[in-house]
């Protein structure tokens, strides 16, 4: 069934650093992870922000990760233990069932968006639009 204008795509094998939105922050081995000293976590009625090395977590005051971001190149999307780097991988391993959309137009960006509908998950690929490569800037895994 096609959700935002395009056919839902499984994503509930995605993770960020080998951690998936569906999990629960009381689940993950944190001592693995190195903080990030150039971001300041914070807390907002709504969710707890946590930046570490190459990555952003947000999760509810229950625990429940509700989105993961990469932060540098180092920061990996894997898709059932294979990692997603440029959108040629990403459409071999995910489809062609994506919307384009603009991500940041003052920084030249675009992400291709696929949505997962039974999941509610939305997965989101930054690149930058008119790069000659197609590699990835960020990757954005999320609840919607």
């Amino acid at each position: 069934m096609a959700a935002f204008g395009v056919e839902s795509t499984d994503l509930s094998s995605l993770t960020i650093n080998g951690i998936a939105v569906s999990e629960n922050i009381a689940d993950v081995q944190w001592d693995v992870y190195k903080k990030n000293p150039s971001f300041v976590d914070k807390s907002t009625k709504a969710a707890e922000y946590r930046y570490y090395e190459d990555f952003l977590v947000v999760y509810e005051s229950d625990g429940a990760i509700i989105k993961l971001k990469t932060l540098s190149e180092h920061g990996i999307m894997s898709q059932a233990g294979d990692e997603l780097t440029v959108l040629n991988e990403v459409e071999s391993k995910l489809g062609d069932q994506y919307k384009v959309q603009s991500y940041d137009s003052a920084q030249g960006l675009k992400a291709r968006a696929y949505y997962d509908k039974e999941n509610r998950i939305k997965a989101s690929f930054v690149y930058p639009k008119n790069a000659p490569d197609d590699k990835i800037v960020w990757s954005i895994v999320e609840r919607y």
